[in-house]
Protein backbone atom coordinates (compact mmCIF):
# COMPACT_ATOMS: atom_id res chain seq x y z
CA UNK A 1 0.00 0.00 0.00
CA UNK A 2 1.47 3.67 -0.99
CA UNK A 3 0.55 7.11 -0.02
CA UNK A 4 -1.68 9.01 -1.76
CA UNK A 5 -1.63 12.31 -2.97
CA UNK A 6 -3.60 14.76 -4.69
CA UNK A 7 -3.59 15.70 -8.97
CA UNK A 8 -1.94 11.47 -9.92
CA UNK A 9 -4.83 10.04 -12.32
CA UNK A 10 -2.91 8.38 -13.90
CA UNK A 11 -2.80 4.40 -14.14
CA UNK A 12 0.37 3.72 -13.08
CA UNK A 13 0.46 1.98 -9.80
CA UNK A 14 3.38 3.36 -7.14
CA UNK A 15 4.34 -0.36 -6.38
CA UNK A 16 6.51 -2.34 -9.36
CA UNK A 17 3.53 -5.37 -9.69
CA UNK A 18 1.81 -5.46 -12.65
CA UNK A 19 -1.57 -3.49 -13.59
CA UNK A 20 -4.46 -6.09 -11.65
CA UNK A 21 -6.62 -7.49 -14.30
CA UNK A 22 -9.52 -6.61 -16.19
CA UNK A 23 -12.43 -9.41 -15.45
CA UNK A 24 -16.00 -9.59 -16.23
CA UNK A 25 -17.66 -8.83 -12.42
CA UNK A 26 -21.21 -8.89 -10.91
CA UNK A 27 -23.04 -5.87 -9.58
CA UNK A 28 -22.53 -7.25 -5.82
CA UNK A 29 -19.77 -8.55 -3.46
CA UNK A 30 -19.68 -12.33 -2.40
CA UNK A 31 -19.50 -12.85 1.22
CA UNK A 32 -17.77 -15.86 2.76
CA UNK A 33 -20.67 -18.22 3.54
CA UNK A 34 -18.21 -20.75 5.65
CA UNK A 35 -15.28 -20.87 7.61
CA UNK A 36 -16.44 -18.74 10.50
CA UNK A 37 -17.75 -20.14 14.00
CA UNK A 38 -21.25 -19.39 14.48
CA UNK A 39 -22.74 -17.51 17.29
CA UNK A 40 -24.84 -18.45 20.01
CA UNK A 41 -28.41 -16.63 19.40
CA UNK A 42 -31.33 -16.06 21.22
CA UNK A 43 -34.50 -15.28 20.99
CA UNK A 44 -35.69 -12.04 22.15
CA UNK A 45 -39.34 -10.27 22.34
CA UNK A 46 -40.31 -7.85 19.99
CA UNK A 47 -41.92 -4.30 21.00
CA UNK A 48 -43.75 -1.86 18.35
CA UNK A 49 -43.38 1.43 20.42
CA UNK A 50 -42.29 4.64 18.08
CA UNK A 51 -39.50 5.48 19.67
CA UNK A 52 -36.55 6.16 17.66
CA UNK A 53 -33.56 4.97 19.74
CA UNK A 54 -34.03 1.16 19.43
CA UNK A 55 -33.47 -1.28 22.73
CA UNK A 56 -32.33 -4.58 22.57
CA UNK A 57 -35.84 -5.98 23.23
CA UNK A 58 -36.84 -4.27 19.56
CA UNK A 59 -34.88 -6.78 17.97
CA UNK A 60 -35.68 -10.54 17.28
CA UNK A 61 -32.24 -12.27 18.15
CA UNK A 62 -28.62 -11.17 20.09
CA UNK A 63 -25.37 -12.47 19.23
CA UNK A 64 -22.62 -11.95 22.17
CA UNK A 65 -19.24 -11.24 20.44
CA UNK A 66 -16.01 -12.41 22.04
CA UNK A 67 -13.18 -8.84 22.07
CA UNK A 68 -10.29 -10.11 20.99
CA UNK A 69 -7.12 -8.13 20.87
CA UNK A 70 -6.79 -7.71 17.22
CA UNK A 71 -10.31 -5.95 17.48
CA UNK A 72 -8.70 -2.97 18.82
CA UNK A 73 -7.78 -0.16 17.05
CA UNK A 74 -4.63 2.69 18.08
CA UNK A 75 -6.88 4.40 20.62
CA UNK A 76 -7.18 1.00 22.52
CA UNK A 77 -11.14 0.93 21.57
CA UNK A 78 -13.00 -1.71 19.55
CA UNK A 79 -12.54 -1.03 15.57
CA UNK A 80 -14.59 0.00 12.82
CA UNK A 81 -13.41 -3.12 11.11
CA UNK A 82 -14.35 -5.39 14.29
CA UNK A 83 -18.23 -4.12 14.40
CA UNK A 84 -18.77 -5.05 10.62
CA UNK A 85 -16.65 -8.59 11.30
CA UNK A 86 -19.58 -8.89 14.11
CA UNK A 87 -22.46 -8.29 11.64
CA UNK A 88 -20.94 -10.47 8.89
CA UNK A 89 -20.63 -13.08 11.85
CA UNK A 90 -24.59 -12.67 12.75
CA UNK A 91 -25.09 -13.13 8.44
CA UNK A 92 -23.22 -16.51 8.16
CA UNK A 93 -24.59 -18.05 11.30
CA UNK A 94 -27.87 -17.20 9.87
CA UNK A 95 -27.14 -18.63 6.56
CA UNK A 96 -25.57 -21.82 7.58
CA UNK A 97 -27.81 -22.61 10.30
CA UNK A 98 -31.18 -21.07 9.75
CA UNK A 99 -31.90 -20.53 5.99
CA UNK A 100 -32.31 -23.48 4.09
CA UNK A 101 -29.42 -24.54 1.70
CA UNK A 102 -28.86 -23.01 -1.44
CA UNK A 103 -27.63 -25.37 -3.77
CA UNK A 104 -24.67 -25.65 -6.08
CA UNK A 105 -25.69 -22.69 -7.86
CA UNK A 106 -27.23 -20.23 -5.39
CA UNK A 107 -25.32 -18.09 -3.00
CA UNK A 108 -26.08 -14.95 -0.88
CA UNK A 109 -23.82 -12.24 -2.09
CA UNK A 110 -23.39 -8.73 0.29
CA UNK A 111 -24.23 -5.53 -1.74
CA UNK A 112 -24.25 -2.94 1.13
CA UNK A 113 -22.95 -2.78 4.51
CA UNK A 114 -23.31 0.39 7.21
CA UNK A 115 -21.96 1.31 10.36
CA UNK A 116 -23.06 4.05 12.50
CA UNK A 117 -20.86 4.12 16.10
CA UNK A 118 -22.76 6.59 18.97
CA UNK A 119 -19.92 6.13 21.67
CA UNK A 120 -16.45 4.74 22.20
CA UNK A 121 -16.20 0.76 22.84
CA UNK A 122 -13.68 -0.07 25.30
CA UNK A 123 -12.61 -4.13 25.50
CA UNK A 124 -13.38 -3.67 29.09
CA UNK A 125 -17.41 -4.11 28.83
CA UNK A 126 -19.05 -7.04 27.62
CA UNK A 127 -21.27 -6.55 24.61
CA UNK A 128 -24.19 -7.71 23.07
CA UNK A 129 -25.11 -7.52 19.20
CA UNK A 130 -29.19 -7.83 18.11
CA UNK A 131 -30.12 -8.04 15.10
CA UNK A 132 -32.95 -8.74 12.70
CA UNK A 133 -34.61 -8.29 9.00
CA UNK A 134 -36.42 -5.33 8.37
CA UNK A 135 -36.94 -5.71 4.57
CA UNK A 136 -37.59 -8.23 2.05
CA UNK A 137 -38.01 -8.00 -1.47
CA UNK A 138 -38.18 -10.08 -4.73
CA UNK A 139 -34.55 -11.35 -4.49
CA UNK A 140 -33.00 -8.99 -1.69
CA UNK A 141 -33.60 -8.35 2.00
CA UNK A 142 -32.24 -6.02 4.54
CA UNK A 143 -30.36 -5.93 7.62
CA UNK A 144 -30.84 -4.25 11.29
CA UNK A 145 -28.20 -4.52 13.96
CA UNK A 146 -27.90 -2.23 17.32
CA UNK A 147 -24.59 -2.98 19.41
CA UNK A 148 -25.04 -2.65 22.88
CA UNK A 149 -23.33 -1.86 25.93
CA UNK A 150 -25.94 -2.56 28.96
CA UNK A 151 -28.78 -0.96 27.86
CA UNK A 152 -26.90 1.52 26.12
CA UNK A 153 -27.12 1.62 22.40
CA UNK A 154 -23.41 2.12 20.97
CA UNK A 155 -23.54 1.58 17.19
CA UNK A 156 -26.14 0.54 15.00
CA UNK A 157 -25.47 -1.26 11.66
CA UNK A 158 -27.14 -1.97 8.50
CA UNK A 159 -26.46 -4.02 5.42
CA UNK A 160 -27.97 -5.44 2.14
CA UNK A 161 -28.16 -9.46 1.32
CA UNK A 162 -28.97 -10.59 -2.39
CA UNK A 163 -30.19 -14.12 -3.15
CA UNK A 164 -27.96 -14.86 -6.75
CA UNK A 165 -28.13 -17.87 -9.02
CA UNK A 166 -25.23 -17.97 -11.60
CA UNK A 167 -24.14 -14.85 -9.94
CA UNK A 168 -27.33 -13.36 -10.94
CA UNK A 169 -30.23 -11.50 -8.78
CA UNK A 170 -33.48 -14.70 -8.21
CA UNK A 171 -36.58 -14.93 -6.63
CA UNK A 172 -36.43 -16.07 -2.96
CA UNK A 173 -37.97 -19.18 -2.35
CA UNK A 174 -41.31 -19.39 0.00
CA UNK A 175 -38.52 -21.52 2.31
CA UNK A 176 -36.43 -18.32 2.57
CA UNK A 177 -38.90 -16.62 3.10
CA UNK A 178 -40.88 -18.61 5.71
CA UNK A 179 -37.09 -18.84 7.31
CA UNK A 180 -36.55 -15.12 7.20
CA UNK A 181 -39.75 -14.31 9.10
CA UNK A 182 -38.80 -15.46 12.09
CA UNK A 183 -36.18 -12.58 12.78
CA UNK A 184 -38.57 -10.08 10.83
CA UNK A 185 -39.43 -6.64 12.65
CA UNK A 186 -40.13 -4.33 10.31
CA UNK A 187 -39.66 -1.35 12.98
CA UNK A 188 -36.25 -1.84 12.79
CA UNK A 189 -34.37 1.21 10.75
CA UNK A 190 -33.84 0.05 6.38
CA UNK A 191 -31.79 2.31 4.89
CA UNK A 192 -32.87 2.76 1.20
CA UNK A 193 -29.79 2.96 -1.53
CA UNK A 194 -28.55 6.42 -1.74
CA UNK A 195 -28.76 8.02 -5.00
CA UNK A 196 -25.18 9.06 -5.93
CA UNK A 197 -24.50 11.26 -8.79
CA UNK A 198 -23.04 10.13 -12.08
CA UNK A 199 -19.83 11.94 -10.99
CA UNK A 200 -19.42 9.84 -8.31
CA UNK A 201 -18.12 6.60 -10.51
CA UNK A 202 -15.42 9.55 -12.41
CA UNK A 203 -11.76 8.34 -10.66
CA UNK A 204 -10.35 11.99 -11.61
CA UNK A 205 -12.89 13.72 -9.38
CA UNK A 206 -11.74 12.24 -6.22
CA UNK A 207 -8.24 14.56 -5.56
CA UNK A 208 -6.79 12.23 -3.24
CA UNK A 209 -4.96 8.46 -4.40
CA UNK A 210 -4.31 5.54 -2.06
CA UNK A 211 -3.08 2.29 -3.84
CA UNK A 212 -4.10 -1.27 -2.48
CA UNK A 213 -2.53 -4.40 -3.36
CA UNK A 214 -4.55 -7.13 -2.81
CA UNK A 215 -3.92 -9.79 -0.28
CA UNK A 216 -4.12 -13.79 0.03
CA UNK A 217 -5.45 -12.99 3.17
CA UNK A 218 -8.38 -10.47 2.11
CA UNK A 219 -10.37 -13.36 0.10
CA UNK A 220 -13.15 -15.33 1.36
CA UNK A 221 -14.14 -18.74 -0.04
CA UNK A 222 -15.28 -17.49 -2.98
CA UNK A 223 -12.03 -16.46 -3.96
CA UNK A 224 -13.07 -12.82 -4.12
CA UNK A 225 -11.87 -10.11 -1.55
CA UNK A 226 -14.37 -10.49 1.22
CA UNK A 227 -16.79 -7.33 1.97
CA UNK A 228 -15.02 -6.81 5.35
CA UNK A 229 -12.07 -6.83 4.33
CA UNK A 230 -12.99 -4.02 1.71
CA UNK A 231 -14.62 -2.02 4.13
CA UNK A 232 -11.29 -1.61 5.84
CA UNK A 233 -9.38 -0.73 2.73
CA UNK A 234 -11.85 2.45 2.69
CA UNK A 235 -11.33 3.30 6.59
CA UNK A 236 -7.51 2.80 5.25
CA UNK A 237 -7.64 5.76 2.86
CA UNK A 238 -9.21 7.87 5.08
CA UNK A 239 -6.65 7.63 8.17
CA UNK A 240 -3.64 7.78 4.23
CA UNK A 241 -5.30 10.97 4.27
CA UNK A 242 -5.74 12.10 7.85
CA UNK A 243 -2.01 10.89 7.98
CA UNK A 244 -1.12 13.18 4.84
CA UNK A 245 -2.91 16.24 6.08
CA UNK A 246 -1.22 15.97 9.64
CA UNK A 247 1.99 15.34 7.59
CA UNK A 248 2.81 11.74 8.45
CA UNK A 249 3.40 11.88 11.94
CA UNK A 250 4.66 8.60 13.92
CA UNK A 251 2.17 6.19 14.84
CA UNK A 252 -0.75 7.52 12.26
CA UNK A 253 -3.50 9.87 12.50
CA UNK A 254 -5.01 11.15 15.55
CA UNK A 255 -7.70 8.93 17.76
CA UNK A 256 -10.03 11.55 17.22
CA UNK A 257 -10.30 11.97 13.11
CA UNK A 258 -11.54 8.13 12.64
CA UNK A 259 -15.07 8.35 11.37
CA UNK A 260 -18.27 8.00 13.00
CA UNK A 261 -19.94 6.43 10.30
CA UNK A 262 -19.06 4.55 7.10
CA UNK A 263 -21.62 3.10 4.42
CA UNK A 264 -20.34 0.93 1.35
CA UNK A 265 -21.97 0.17 -1.39
CA UNK A 266 -20.41 -3.18 -3.41
CA UNK A 267 -20.88 -2.82 -7.29
CA UNK A 268 -18.05 -5.70 -8.70
CA UNK A 269 -16.24 -8.05 -7.51
CA UNK A 270 -12.44 -7.85 -6.50
CA UNK A 271 -10.18 -10.11 -7.65
CA UNK A 272 -6.22 -11.53 -5.97
CA UNK A 273 -3.70 -10.58 -7.09
CA UNK A 274 -4.16 -7.09 -7.98
CA UNK A 275 -3.66 -3.39 -7.41
CA UNK A 276 -6.61 -0.94 -7.27
CA UNK A 277 -6.91 2.59 -6.77
CA UNK A 278 -9.22 4.43 -3.49
CA UNK A 279 -10.13 7.44 -4.03
CA UNK A 280 -11.35 9.67 -1.03
CA UNK A 281 -13.07 13.16 -1.78
CA UNK A 282 -14.44 15.64 0.28
CA UNK A 283 -18.23 16.68 -0.18
CA UNK A 284 -18.24 19.04 2.75
CA UNK A 285 -16.26 20.14 5.36
CA UNK A 286 -17.32 23.30 8.59
CA UNK A 287 -16.75 23.95 12.32
CA UNK A 288 -19.02 20.51 12.96
CA UNK A 289 -17.41 17.91 10.90
CA UNK A 290 -16.58 16.40 7.33
CA UNK A 291 -18.13 14.34 4.89
CA UNK A 292 -16.11 12.37 3.06
CA UNK A 293 -16.59 10.15 -0.38
CA UNK A 294 -14.65 7.50 -1.47
CA UNK A 295 -14.35 5.14 -4.86
CA UNK A 296 -12.84 1.93 -5.42
CA UNK A 297 -10.99 1.81 -8.87
CA UNK A 298 -9.74 -0.94 -11.18
CA UNK A 299 -8.37 1.36 -13.80
CA UNK A 300 -11.21 3.55 -14.79
CA UNK A 301 -13.95 1.14 -13.58
CA UNK A 302 -15.70 1.67 -10.38
CA UNK A 303 -15.87 -1.48 -8.07
CA UNK A 304 -17.03 0.14 -4.83
CA UNK A 305 -18.07 3.30 -3.41
CA UNK A 306 -18.81 4.36 0.14
CA UNK A 307 -19.64 7.49 2.39
CA UNK A 308 -18.30 8.49 5.65
CA UNK A 309 -18.38 11.21 8.16
CA UNK A 310 -16.47 12.43 10.87
CA UNK A 311 -14.74 15.34 13.21
CA UNK A 312 -12.17 18.50 11.86
CA UNK A 313 -10.88 18.79 15.31
CA UNK A 314 -8.87 16.86 17.65
CA UNK A 315 -6.75 16.74 19.94
CA UNK A 316 -3.06 15.97 19.78
CA UNK A 317 -0.95 14.02 22.32
CA UNK A 318 0.25 17.26 24.26
CA UNK A 319 -4.05 18.21 24.44
CA UNK A 320 -3.22 21.00 22.01
CA UNK A 321 -6.46 21.21 19.34
CA UNK A 322 -5.87 20.64 16.20
CA UNK A 323 -8.62 21.85 13.57
CA UNK A 324 -8.25 20.55 9.91
CA UNK A 325 -10.29 22.39 8.07
CA UNK A 326 -8.22 24.70 5.91
CA UNK A 327 -6.09 21.30 5.02
CA UNK A 328 -8.93 19.42 3.95
CA UNK A 329 -9.77 22.49 1.27
CA UNK A 330 -7.86 21.01 -1.02
CA UNK A 331 -9.32 17.85 -0.89
CA UNK A 332 -12.63 18.83 -2.13
CA UNK A 333 -14.29 16.51 -4.87
CA UNK A 334 -14.36 17.96 -8.09
CA UNK A 335 -16.67 17.50 -11.01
Amino acid sequence: MQRGAPNDDSDRPRQSAAEPGKRGASHVMWIDPAGVAGPAWTRMARVTSTETRPTLAGYPRVYEPQIRYSDLDPSRRVGREALFRWFEDVRVDVFQNALPSRGERGAHLAAAIGLDVRAPLRIAEHYRVGYGISRVGRSSFAWAYGVFDGDELVATGTSTSVYAEDERPAALSGQVREALAALYAPELTSVPRPERPAARLVRENYPFRYDVRTRFGDLDTNRHVNNVALAGWYLDGLAELHTDVLGYPEGGPLDGLSPSDLAVEYRSVVHYPGIYQLRVGVLDVDDTGVRYACGLFDGATCLGLADASGAVRAADGEGADVDLRAAFERFRMRG
